[in-house]
């Protein structure tokens, strides 16, 4: 879903009212206003500005504040497909359901770019209709059903009478969302042939450039450094065992070793993904990791979702999944309230876990020791209440511990 000229609508008026809603104060609200409302405007008539006027709403455009003015009103449409969901109006998707009610999601949106999810009946595209046409009457902002796409979605449909309903068009997938593939096979090439024709495109320039070595090789590494940065950030790259007059090795080997000096994307891919499980460990009140949570479940005090054991439509986070071992073994805790973080077992001191740093006889307390912390958490002692627990257990054992 597209919006039709999007900044240039914006109802003033409706977008103080959406921030006064959403606690902004009243001195801030007059200077968004004002930002609003003082621009001025002047047409070229044949090359020559022909006076000035004033714009009555929208807001401007290449504007570093506009972005963040045009979301607050797109909150409105987002509220208002809540409403309908919630009115059992429209449906939409739900996440797990492992003996849970699961998550469940309706829309997405990303400034105007926006999926919204239904099922396949005409009176639920009527309603989001309708829910157009409030959103338009109120705000200003029409829907642009000409770059609106209907996607069916595991079934055989009869979409051209559903998409008739809304008046937009039919899409099919595969296709691309925010620049990304969307509902293409995970292992496919054919993915990742978009960025192989930016690649070409941009390296074809220096034979028309005549660039020596040295500009060659300028030209390459920025290249690899920035045009697959967004797909690598999300997908695996493939591997594809061809032969080659020189050795990826070899070229991404340093200089004084005879190489080309050449990033090795392998090890850039691993480190992107390896960024999401660092995001994951850390954000928790994001929706990617709600869905992720609620579709596979949680384990290691909440570090990290349990393995992926599905075989369809689970790719993308199966691959970022399966670094978490290497991922683990590299990070540190910090220890709080000890509330995610297992004495014995997590890196938090040393290199090693005290497991392993500490004497054998010593190990067998593992498990009262970890008894105790979990009764002073239940009981809501505080740090001096679990010393004192712990103080209390060694108690007896000193003799023990010294022959250790």
């Amino acid at each position: 879903m597209d919006i039709e000229k999007a900044f240039d609508h914006v109802n003033w008026d409706f977008l103080i009212e959406v921030m006064s809603k959403m606690g902004f104060g009243h001195r801030w609200i007059n200077w968004m206003k004002w930002c609003c409302s003082m621009a001025i405007f002047s047409i070229l008539i044949n090359g020559s500005p022909s006076g000035f006027f004033r714009s009555s709403r929208g807001l401007r455009q290449e504007d570093p504040l506009s972005p963040y003015l045009f979301l607050f009103t797109m909150e409105a449409l987002s509220q208002l497909l809540s409403c309908a969901r919630n009115g059992d109006f429209i449906s939409s998707f739900r996440v797990g359901g492992r003996g849970r009610e699961g998550l469940i999601v309706s829309h997405l949106l990303f400034a105007d770019d926006t999926l919204i999810f239904c099922d396949a009946e005409a009176d639920q595209l009527q309603y989001l209709s309708w829910t157009f046409m409030w959103f338009e009457a109120i705000l200003g902002l029409k829907v642009n059903l000409s770059k609106t796409e209907a996607f069916p979605v595991g079934e055989d449909i009869h979409m051209e009478t559903l998409a008739s309903v809304l008046g937009c068009k039919i899409g099919s997938l595969p296709t691309t969302y925010l620049g990304l593939p969307l509902g293409a096979p995970y292992k496919s090439t054919r993915v990742w042939d978009t960025v192989e024709e930016r690649f070409k495109k941009r390296l074809s320039l220096w034979k028309r450039q005549y660039l020596f070595k040295g500009g060659r090789l300028t030209l390459l590494k920025s290249t690899l450094s920035s045009l697959p940065t967004y797909f690598l950030s999300l997908f695996v790259i493939p591997k594809r065992n061809k032969p080659y007059l020189v050795s990826w090795k070899v070229i991404c080997a340093a200089k004084k070793d005879g190489g080309l000096g050449i990033r090795n994307l392998a090890i850039f891919n691993k480190t992107l993904l390896g960024k999401w499980l660092w995001r994951f460990a850390n954000e928790n009140e994001s929706l990617w990791k709600q869905i992720i949570s609620s579709k596979y479940d949680l384990q290691d005090g909440g570090w990290c979702s349990k393995g992926v054991r599905d075989r369809y439509g689970v790719g993308v986070w199966k691959a970022i999944r399966n670094g978490w071992e290497s991922f683990r073994s590299h990070s540190r805790f910090i220890v709080g309230d000890d509330t995610r973080v297992k004495f014995w077992k997590d890196l938090w001191c040393e290199t090693n876990p005290w497991k392993k740093l500490s004497p054998p006889c010593l190990t067998s307390l593992s498990t009262k020791i970890d008894g105790l912390l979990r009764l002073g958490r239940k009981t809501k002692l505080g740090e001096a209440g679990r010393l004192v627990l712990l103080d209390t257990l060694m108690i007896g054992r000193w003799e023990k511990l010294k022959a250790c």
